[in-house]
């Protein structure tokens, strides 16, 4: 019996790369005259949640956000990290007051997403934008799985933020119209990580 191809073809790969370096390349050059920051609108009546906001796009979104006068929730792995972030830029800010506060989550962990939308739905407030913001991506790495029995990459790009939106939806609709954001990469279209690799040993194994 023949067996199975699990990796990918170099005509895939190939055109997943040369996606990446388009939407690096091109799309960065049709966005220069953009202003950096945008600047925001008044947001004092919105509440949002962005997790993995303590680095890169989701540390910028819950500080422009919260500069703009949201009440933001950092839903993060590290408190302390957030904590830190929270000084900073209370430090280097001149309007009123920032609205933010720190709750942990991790997304490695599916008992701590239940854990973090059961506190949340307890306040019985309105939220207004859920921003899925946390991913990871490693390469070169022997394959990891979750306490959960996930892989990595899987519960943390897709299987965790899409059990918190199911969850906090009792606080979405008090805050309708409300929004989920997703933040995705780029690179996915690399096809680094496959349904394929990952599901197939799982399948050899029922059979």
């Amino acid at each position: 019996m023949a067996k199975r191809k699990q990796g990918l073809g170099w005509i895939e790969w190939l055109r997943g790369w040369m996606y990446v370096i388009y939407e690096m390349l091109f799309q960065r050059i049709t966005a220069s005259h953009l202003h950096n920051p945008l600047e925001l609108p008044p947001l004092s009546d919105l509440t949002c949640i962005v997790t993995g906001s303590t680095s890169g796009i989701g540390r910028e979104i819950a500080r422009q956000l919260a500069e703009a006068g949201a009440h933001v929730v950092m839903a993060v792995r590290n408190p302390k990290a957030a904590h830190e972030l929270i000084n900073q830029w209370s430090a280097s800010w001149h309007g009123l007051p920032l609205n933010i506060e720190v709750m942990q989550l991790d997304l490695l962990s599916l008992d701590s997403v239940v854990t973090f939308a059961n506190a949340w739905n307890a306040r019985l407030a309105p939220l207004h934008v859920l921003i899925n913001n946390a991913g990871i991506f490693s390469i070169g790495e022997p394959q990891k799985f979750s306490k959960d029995g996930f892989e990595e990459h899987m519960q943390v790009n897709h299987l965790a933020p899409a059990l918190l939106s199911i969850l906090l939806l009792p606080s979405l609709i008090r805050g309708s119209p409300s929004r989920i954001i997703n933040v995705n990469s780029v690179v996915s279209s690399a096809q680094l990580i496959t349904l394929t690799r990952i599901l197939l040993p799982l399948l050899e194994e029922e059979k």
